[in-house]
């Protein structure tokens, strides 16, 4: 009769440890601004979508986020915004606090990051000054094209 008793115990106390880990989670989201709303962003060379864009994620540390604004033919309509943002976890992610925070608390925790960035506009080269650069990469590519390949 005790041992029935033991494993009944044994029983109870795992269903109700994995229905307490079953429970926590911590619901991490990081979203992203710009000014003028509308560019498309991409978090860690991945296309997460257009301004204002709502992400979720599973690891902190230091993001990389690519921020550009182009129009319908696909030409910049302001300079290319490349930034690493270092995302902190909150006090309860840091360990051993994520451990509770994560399995054992009942409760669903929302970490959410919001980050807004200023778009500045293209600086447009006069026609002259673009042609020369168009001639000069022109002549520097064909250059290389005539060298043979080293081996």
């Amino acid at each position: 009769m005790y041992g029935k008793f033991s494993k009944k115990i044994s029983v109870f106390i795992t269903v109700c440890m994995l229905s307490c880990a079953a429970c926590g989670c911590v619901l991490r989201s990081l979203t992203i601004d710009s000014e003028p709303s509308g560019a498309m962003v991409y978090l860690d060379d991945e296309p997460v979508g257009e301004t204002p864009v709502t992400t979720t994620f599973t690891y902190y540390g230091t993001r990389k986020i690519t921020i550009e604004k182009i129009d319908a033919e696909g030409r910049l309509l302001y300079e290319r915004k490349i930034v690493y943002e270092k995302i902190k976890p909150p006090l309860y992610q840091i360990f051993p606090f994520d451990f509770f925070s994560e399995l054992v608390i009942p409760v669903k925790l929302k970490d959410e990051h919001y980050l807004t960035y200023q778009l500045e506009p293209l600086k447009q080269l006069p026609k002259e000054e673009t042609q020369k650069n168009v001639i000069k990469n022109a002549g520097e590519l064909r250059d290389r094209l005539r060298m043979p390949a080293s081996r």
